[in-house]
């Protein structure tokens, strides 16, 4: 039998336990420590979430892959496009090629840029490359414009200084006729016989005046090298410029 003393021990030492056992578990409780009965729940939970992770990543993996194959789709049908666009840029060029080559063939057989006669009828002059028709016999304005389409050409029509400059030698001194004349409508703009407009021009100073309101025509000055506005009833020379095919 245990003495008095080792029975207080042994009961003091089961108090200690018992206080220890107490103290620990209001410590882990208070502190968030789960407790060992816990840990089951716990790895459960961490699998659930590691297997949620796993079904997003293969989602957005699948999703990857599927936008991945569209691209390439969309890419293959681009490359096709553009290689058939190639295809009709070639034949387009091709195209290009064949026109410039008939264009060649027909500048070989007609001056396009300078001109379309190399030899005028009888009474025309050829000054580059074109044919006119000087007459200094005195006509008005309109009997003049009526005589040359009579030879099948029209009243002069300038389009550029380096023409009039060419027609200058042969003008000399003489006055004529320019296929120049006012418009109907408008006083203020002129207009060529054929009916085009009016963009090259060499008026003498003070030109054109329309003076007493009555000139309505213009002339050529060869003494001055200008042009001049003219009552159209008036009679001075003309010439003609040829417009037949040589």
């Amino acid at each position: 039998m245990k003495n008095s003393y080792e029975q207080s021990l042994s009961d003091s030492t089961t108090d200690l336990d018992n206080s220890s056992s107490f103290f620990h578990e209001r410590f882990s409780r208070e502190a968030g420590i789960p407790r060992k009965g816990n840990h089951g729940w716990l790895s459960l939970a961490l699998v659930a979430i590691l297997i949620i992770i796993f079904v997003i990543l293969a989602l957005l993996t699948g999703l990857l892959f599927g936008h991945y194959a569209t691209m390439v789709d969309e890419l293959t049908v681009l490359k096709y496009n553009v290689s058939n666009s190639k295809s009709d840029t070639s034949d387009l060029w091709k195209s290009v090629d064949n026109i410039m080559g008939d264009m060649s063939k027909i500048k070989t057989q007609v001056d396009i840029t300078g001109g379309s006669c190399s030899s005028c009828p009888p009474g025309w002059k050829l000054i580059r490359n074109y044919c006119y028709y000087f007459k200094s016999t005195s006509e008005t304005w309109e009997k003049s414009r009526e005589k040359c389409a009579t030879l099948n050409g029209v009243l002069l029509i300038m389009k550029d200084i380096n023409e009039m400059n060419a027609l200058l030698p042969t003008i000399g001194k003489g006055r004529y006729w320019l296929g120049l004349k006012r418009s109907s409508e408008d006083t203020d703009i002129w207009v060529w016989a054929d009916e085009t407009p009016l963009t090259f021009s060499a008026w003498n100073e003070g030109e054109p005046n329309n003076d007493h309101d009555e000139e309505h025509c213009a002339e050529i000055l060869g003494g001055v090298q200008a042009w001049n506005d003219r009552n159209c009833q008036h009679k001075i020379g003309y010439i003609c410029r040829g417009v037949w095919t040589c």
